[in-house]
């Protein structure tokens, strides 16, 4: 087999891949067995699941449990959806059964999450809280190359876009350039509808110019920066937000530059709890 050949073999079944994860992230309702998606995937059901693992370094089944729980979370933060209703879409035959799921993976139940949630809401809503304060830091951050795609619509659905990336750069053999993992978004979600907000779902690269057939460049960094570190669910994320533009950035005296805030991902829900997820959000500020 020539090299060209074998590029197209694997561009193949990197294809067949994304088939597999934009339909799970479409029917996320549905019942998602083994043998179906091997079938959408058009490769051999016994051996699929461990060319999927190999190439999204988790299983079928970790990726729908982490999905489904992921939205689970987002529900119980932005709506007031049964506690029921929420443990039947992510899956679950008991509220016991969800519950247990819920707090392995989040460290607390789902009732005590969406009561902190709505809690931070309620404090934030009638006074200041130093106790909500985040560790900040100023950071002079140098300019770095970039690859990325562009993402539209719904932010906290930018993760379809991230496994697209990830299969665009295996396909251009770039994953040995990848230096971190970050998004960039571009819209605030309170100004402009759901369907119009603009992101890119991006990856550091350790050089310029990199041959891609797929992936914008992009030049990101440079100037001061605001780094607000937040450790936790990427779905409860927005109580960060408001305390850095609400409550830091007034009281900091400084004025934020005309540019995308930027969050850099320091580990992965590959392989770390939603508890434990590290973000840097990064705002771009005036010297």
């Amino acid at each position: 087999m020539t090299d060209q050949d074998s590029h197209s073999s694997r561009q193949r079944t990197l294809d067949r891949i994304g088939r597999v994860q934009e339909h799970i992230y479409t029917h996320l309702d549905a019942n998602l067995d083994l043998d179906t998606l091997a079938d959408l995937a058009a490769l051999s059901r016994f051996h699929w699941h461990r060319i999927y693992r190999a190439v999204t370094g988790e299983t079928v089944a970790q990726t729908v449990r982490r999905l489904r729980l992921a939205r689970a979370a987002s529900q119980l933060v932005t709506t007031h959806m049964p506690l029921a209703r929420i443990a039947t879409s992510a899956g679950y035959t008991s509220q016991a059964a969800f519950t247990r799921a819920f707090a392995s993976a989040y460290g607390k139940p789902p009732a005590e999450f969406r009561e902190r949630g709505e809690h931070i809401e309620l404090v934030r809503a009638t006074k200041e809280n130093d106790a909500m304060a985040f560790p900040i830091e100023i950071r002079d951050l140098p300019v770095r190359p970039a690859l990325g795609l562009v993402h539209a619509g719904a932010y906290n659905q930018i993760g379809r876009t991230f496994d697209k990336l990830f299969l665009a750069l295996q396909a251009d053999t770039l994953t040995p350039h990848v230096r971190g993992v970050f998004g960039r978004y571009v819209d605030d979600p309170e100004q402009v509808p759901t369907e119009k907000l603009r992101s890119h779902a991006c990856v550091f690269v350790d050089q310029a110019g990199l041959a891609t057939k797929s992936l914008e460049h992009f030049e990101v960094g440079g100037g001061t920066f605001a780094v607000l570190t937040y450790k936790g669910p990427y779905a409860a994320m927005q109580p960060a937000y408001d305390w850095l533009f609400g409550t830091w950035l007034p009281q900091s005296g400084k004025t934020a530059r005309d540019e995308p805030v930027l969050e850099i991902n320091l580990n992965t829900p590959l392989n770390t709890a939603p508890a434990d997820l590290l973000t840097e959000i990064c705002l771009p500020i005036a010297d």
